[in-house]
């Protein structure tokens, strides 16, 4: 009989059956894109928000007709040349464009280009397109328009989509570009464009806030938690599917100490499956915190090792007790800080680098294997 895989993923973006919880959210994100709406979509980091998108635009590429969309994750490009040739390149591989798949097309749609890329081709004779580093701001905005009217050209015959991911790092590329893109989606109504971003209070400035570049011209959708029960549900499901059992109890367990985020869920029920030799029960999702701790420790050590005394002091605080008031004088002397400000000063320096988060009011530890690696022995082996 072969080997049974293990039927969790994290860490990447959840394709296939591991996409899970967010059905509402995609039919949302899926209406608009068809219609040329725009929108803003806001997450916190690991809700599957890229997953989200990911899908959305694997729905409609597959329909009837099938959609002209490009994407970009705008913090994974080096520089204002790596997004630019990343948005070229995205044109070109529309499915169904006049000059897709075709190598001799490529002098056709370059010319269709204010501003030409070099091309290059690999060995399945597939181009690619760059332009050197350097490329100047003016150039750039050419060709981000002549982007944007290609896919105009496709919006009469089928949904087209601009889909840029991790928009808030925008503005490392160039105070402009907010508002060009706004400019451009003014020109062209019939293409919808997608702004998603992780970091709330940039992603304010940038697109929700009044006075904001892009102030009034999006709809806002927001990821939220998983509601328990569904993520119950498909743990569940997903342990028959790997062939293990896994009890309600020991499901809830999962969704209880890995907290409220989605990636966090899978990565503690992936160490359960691994656990357990057959049925999941609450002694293998222990011994799964342990070892997803210990997998962590190396890097948990580094990253408490780079904080000011001072934010050690909080974030270990925080990881056996999230707070409410954590300017309060109670904190204040468990912390051993001079007063409030000194807190505050504190907890800004961790929430920039998302270390605590503020979740219900109540300021917390992101990582729950982090936070439980903070914790004293004692205290963490009273939980499982």
């Amino acid at each position: 009989m072969s080997r049974a895989l293990n039927p969790y993923h994290y860490g990447t973006p959840a394709t296939a059956e591991h996409f899970t919880g967010r059905e509402l959210e995609l039919a949302a994100l899926l209406s608009r894109m068809r219609n040329g709406v725009n929108v803003v979509l806001l997450s916190p980091r690991r809700y599957g928000k890229t997953s989200l998108l990911l899908r959305a635009e694997a729905q409609l590429v597959a329909g009837r007709p099938e959609a002209a969309v490009v994407n970009a994750n705008v913090l994974r490009c080096r520089d204002l040349s790596s997004l630019v040739s990343r948005l070229v390149s995205g044109v070109y591989r529309v499915p169904g464009a006049r000059w897709h798949r075709a190598r001799q097309a490529v002098p056709q749609f370059v010319r269709r280009l204010r501003l030409a890329p070099s091309v290059t081709f690999d060995d399945s004779g597939a181009p690619r397109f760059s332009f050197l580093p350097g490329l100047a701001a003016t150039d750039a905005e050419e060709v981000i328009a002549d982007v944007y009217q290609l896919l105009a050209e496709q919006a009469p015959r089928r949904p087209a989509a601009l889909v840029l991911d991790e928009f808030q790092a925008i503005v490392d590329h160039g105070v402009h570009l907010p508002g060009l893109f706004k400019a451009l989606a003014d020109e062209h109504p019939e293409v919808a464009l997608v702004l998603a971003g992780s970091k709330r209070h940039l992603m304010e400035r940038l697109v929700t806030s009044s006075g904001a570049p892009l102030y009034d011209m999006a709809e806002r959708l927001e990821l939220g938690p998983i509601p328990p029960e569904v993520m119950v549900d498909y743990l569940r499901r997903r342990a028959e599917a790997g062939r293990k059992s896994l009890a309600e109890g020991a499901a809830r367990e999962i969704v209880q100490m890995a907290g409220p985020v989605p990636n966090d869920i899978q990565r503690l029920a992936y160490e359960a499956y691994d656990a357990a030799s057959g049925a999941i029960d609450a002694t293998a999702v222990g011994r799964a915190m342990s070892a997803a701790v210990a997998h962590g420790a190396a890097g948990y050590a580094e990253q408490f090792g780079r904080m000011a005394a001072g934010q050690r002091r909080v974030v270990t605080a925080l990881a056996s007790e999230p707070s409410s008031t954590p300017y309060a004088a109670a904190f204040v002397s468990r912390v051993n800080l001079a007063n409030g400000a000194s807190v505050r000063k504190a907890l800004v320096a961790l929430a920039e680098t998302e270390v605590v988060v503020e979740r219900d009011g109540f300021y917390a530890v992101a990582d729950p294997f982090f936070a439980a690696w903070l914790r004293p022995e004692e205290e963490s082996d009273s939980r499982w």
